[in-house]
Order: C-alpha cells, then structure tokens, then sequence
C-alpha cells in the first residue's frame, strides 16, 4: 500500500478532520476497460451510424470501409467495434447494503439510451404545454413504455429530474403534469420610446431621452440573455456529466424554442445574439468546457424546435438606435439565429434537427432507432503543432449507397498544463444538481462513528473508492495529479449540516503512477455533525480532465 503525499494546498475544510488518499487497494470498478489517455496521444472516440438508401442499418462493416480524417488528413483508425445495443436498461449492480455507488450496472455493455429535455426557459408557455402532450402521447404508445428513456425539464432554477428509465406510462404522465409552465424565454420586443427625427430643441432633448430608455432596455435584455445562456450551458454540462458513465452512444434530444446564443459554423465559437448584446468572451471557458464534456460523455444533439408555424411578431413601428433590417424584429431574427444553432449543433455532434413542429414523437423514434446500431470508431491524436479549439472532422464508406451519420468534429481543449479546472463552480453545482454525475465511478462506504471533543458533535469516518486510472496524470509536467474531494451533509428538509473539501495534487514517482493506473485508489475522510439523520453527498473532481463523479449516502448519527 503506498500512501499520496501530504496535499500541497487546503482549499477549506470545515467541520471536517485530516483526510487521508490511499493507493493499493483494489477498486470495485466497471466491468469494462478504463481507457487512460496521457498528455501525448489522447483516443478520439467517433460514433458513427451507416444507413442504406431505404433507411435501414447496414451491418458488417470492416474498419478498411471507413476513411476518417482529421483538419483533411487522413487518420489512421485504431478502435474499431460494430456495436447493437439492446434497448434494456442494464441492472444497477448488487452490493453490501452498506456500500453506495454511481456505477451503472453489471452489465456494462452499450445500451439505447435517450435522454429527452423539456426545455422551459428558452421556449414559450403555450409551446411547453405542447412539449408535454406530445412526450406522455410518444410513451403511452404500445411498445415504447420499456425503452430506456431518462426523462428531464430544465426551467429558471436549473435542471429538474422528472424520471429515469420508467416503464408505467401512468406514472410518467402523472410525474410531467407536475411539472410547472416556466416564464416566457427572453425575447427583444419593439420599444415603446419615443424616438423622432426632429431637430428642434424639444425633440432633441426627447431623442435624448429615448436612446437612453432603449439603451436601457437592451441592457436588461442583454443581462437576462447572458443569464439564460449561462444557466442553458451548466445544465447541458450537468447532463453530460450525469450519463458520462453510462457506456456507449447517447442521444440527447432537446425540445424547445431554441438555444439563447448562435454559434460560428466554421470555428464552432460563439457568437453574439441580438441588439446590444455584450461580448460573449467571458462564457467562452464554460462554453468549451460544455463541448468538452459533451465529447467525453458522446451524447448526440437532437434538437427540436416546438415553437410551431404561427408568425413571429412584425416589424417595430418606432425607430430604435441600432435597428435591424426590415422585415425582422430583433425577436424574429433572434428565433432565426437559435434555429441556426440547432441545426449547427446537431450535426456537430452526429444528431438530427427538427423544426416547426414537425415532429417531436418522430424525433424521439429516430433517436432511439440511431442508438440501436453504430459503429465506433477511435484514433489516437498527437497534439503537436496543434491548436486549441475546434477540429473538423469527415467520415466516408466506401460503400454505395451509404448514408453516414457523425459528428463533424470536436473541441481540443487546451493541454493539460493550461486547461485546469480550479473554478468552485462546478463543484457547488454537482453538489445541488438531482443527477448523479458518473464520469468518475464512485463507492463510498461509512467506517464507524467516533466520540469527538466537541460535545454534541460525532466523527462519521468514510472510504471512496474509484477505480484504476480515474484521473488524468499530466506527464510533460513530471507526473502531475489534481483531485478535489469535497463531502456535504444535509438534513431531511436540506438543510445543510456539516462539509468538508480538499485538494490532493503533486507528482507521481514512476512506481506509484503504475499501481495508480493498475490499482484502485481509496481517499478515507471524515465529517463532524451533530446525532440525527442525513443524506450525504459526496462530490470527486479531477481537475485536468473537468471529469465529475458524485454519490450520494444516507448517514444515521445515534445520541
């Protein structure tokens, strides 16, 4: 057993004791090999669907019938697997009752997994209620109720956990009725300034004020945007980090009015959406970030547009500063700007777009039959003379008549050495999310409670267990590691009772990197509460990669 150095940096620990990160012990981990990538050749993974002209899955393919290239250039393919996935949900897997885990099952083969988003603040009230009606008809349909479909609804507050991989139609149908009708998106509507082009002394002072009111106005505008696109972009990373864990191709589809920011189709960068928007650079981080675990998790965009045919607002009767071209109103040429976005998105990811209500049950079938049969390709990328940012990507059969769906490209994050995850952000956010996060695997198991000093308070000593491998180790910079590790318990009506957190980072001697990448590694902890009963989450991050698992425990504290 070779014991982690001592933590060269505390971040907090409150209510906590030492904690201790222990490599040797063998991990209770997946069924399935862990894939370690190393800062010199990191494998990119590429779902890919092959259809014939009538549609249906062609099968028995060899890896010499595809031609993937990178930027153009041809690479050479080094995973190559047909995968058919099943379409039932693999059985969580049976452990002490005494022991918690995020692992998905026994079985850890490719499953058909959907995972479908009522989207609530990006979409208008009367479209949301159509959203609903059109998912409870697609699961009371005879032989839809036992496919895997992990249901969700993200409104103003976040992400909300509506059910996973139900078969009772009546208890979804029951579950989506509860679901409240969010607010209206953010939409730029004609101001109601008074704006004249008249020079006299009076209307100057008049046009004066009215440029600042629709200065005003589009600030406000501006403001609520930023915090849609904020919160749409954490929920999309929330759902990624959820379902990383699950293995094989997902798809995601997203039903809405469309996404609250438009992106560049050759850069893949955002763009600024919308009169008097300010610069986008500072999202720019948990935008990439978003793609980045979209990639790690390979979930698929399937975007839906309910908004429906009904016309959009006409053009603004009144002047305003900075107007846009005649016919549109800035909330016309906004909706035409996010429907951009769907379709960009979709093919960036290997999805399918969908528009005018043209479909959100056929968008559904389609997402659930493309899961069912793929195949996975993979190259190894060498990042010399490399960029940071997006990289095109190109598929071919070389067989007639194929019709090939995959993802046109991916995010190269910067190195590791520069591409560090510090932010508490995202660690706060996976400790409040309803998801599990399983991009890391976790099993957590209570030791003992201990009598501390303290009266009133007990020691509740726990064990993490994650499985060979689990972190990123960045070897051009002597074998460095960065894992944070934080606990918080809360009470029956989530209020919060005690927390711990701590950064484990340093540098691997070449001996212990070996027994880390072959051996499982166990972190022992310990959180001080007062008797009674909660619910603990525990939250492991490994900075370089932006990985998360999370896991949550129920702790009992006896007087």
């Amino acid at each position: 057993m070779v014991l982690w150095s001592a933590p060269t940096r505390w971040q907090r620990a409150a209510w906590g004791l030492g904690l201790a990160l222990v490599t040797g012990v063998q991990a209770q981990s997946p069924s399935r090999p862990t894939t370690t990538l190393t800062a010199h050749a990191e494998l990119v993974s590429v779902p890919v669907i092959v259809r014939d002209k009538s549609g249906a899955h062609i099968h028995g393919l060899k890896k010499e019938d595809f031609t993937l290239a990178e930027e153009g250039k041809e690479q050479q393919i080094g995973v190559f697997e047909e995968i058919q996935a099943p379409s039932t949900p693999a059985q969580r897997r049976p452990g002490p009752p005494d022991q918690f885990t995020n692992l998905q099952g026994e079985d850890s083969s490719p499953r058909q997994l959907t995972i479908v988003v009522l989207d609530m603040i990006n979409t208008p009230p009367a479209d949301q209620t159509y959203a609903k009606n059109e998912v409870i008809k697609y699961l009371t349909e005879p032989g839809n109720a036992d496919l895997p479909i992990s249901l969700l609804a993200l409104n103003r507050t976040g992400v909300k956990l509506i059910h996973h991989f139900s078969n009772d139609p009546k208890q979804v149908a029951t579950a989506l009725n509860r679901v409240d009708r969010s607010q209206a998106p953010v939409t730029e509507d004609p101001s109601e300034a008074f704006l004249t082009n008249a020079t006299d002394k009076l209307s100057t002072i008049l046009q004066g004020f009215g440029e600042f009111q629709v200065d005003s106005e589009q600030a406000a505008v501006s403001f609520d945007r930023r915090r849609v696109i904020t919160l749409t972009l954490q929920s999309m990373q929330q759902i990624a980090q959820a379902f990383a864990g699950f293995p094989g191709r997902k798809t995601l589809v997203w039903a809405g009015g469309g996404f609250p920011f438009t992106i560049n189709e050759t850069t893949m960068a955002l763009k600024e959406s919308g009169a008097g928007l300010d610069t986008l650079a500072n999202l720019a981080p948990l935008y990439e970030s978003t793609w980045a675990a979209l990639n790690q998790a390979q979930i698929s965009v399937y975007p839906v547009d309910v908004h429906g045919l009904g016309d959009l607002p006409g053009p603004s009767t009144v002047l305003v500063k900075k107007p846009l071209p005649d016919p549109f109103t800035h909330g016309q040429w906004l909706h035409a700007g996010t429907n951009g976005t769907f379709e960009t998105f979709a093919r960036a990811t290997a999805g399918r777009a969908y528009f005018n209500k043209n479909g959100l049950q056929s968008a559904i079938h389609e997402a659930v039959d493309d899961s069912a049969s793929y195949y996975l390709l993979g190259y190894y990328l060498h990042r010399e003379g490399k960029k940071a940012g997006w990289r095109k990507l190109s598929v071919r059969v070389n067989q007639e008549g194929a019709q090939v769906l995959a993802r046109t490209g991916f995010f190269l994050r910067p190195p590791l050495a520069k591409s560090e995850e510090t932010s508490k952000d995202a660690m706060e956010a996976a400790l409040d999310s309803p998801l599990e996060y399983t991009a890391i695997p976790i099993t957590a198991k209570w030791q003992e409670v201990q009598a501390v000093s303290e009266q009133g308070r007990k020691k509740a000593i726990f064990i993490l267990t994650m499985p060979p491998g689990f972190a990123e180790v960045d070897e051009t910079n002597r074998n460095r590691f960065a894992v944070d590790f934080w606990a918080a318990a809360r009470t029956p009506t989530g209020a919060p009772a005690g927390d711990t957190e701590q950064t484990m980072e340093g540098n691997f001697k070449p001996e212990t990197l070996d027994r880390f990448r072959s051996m499982g590694t166990d972190y022992r902890g310990a959180l001080t509460v007062a008797p009674g009963d909660y619910v603990v989450r525990f939250v492991v991050r490994d900075r370089l990669s932006g990985r998360i698992g999370t896991v949550s425990a129920p702790l009992k504290v006896a007087p």
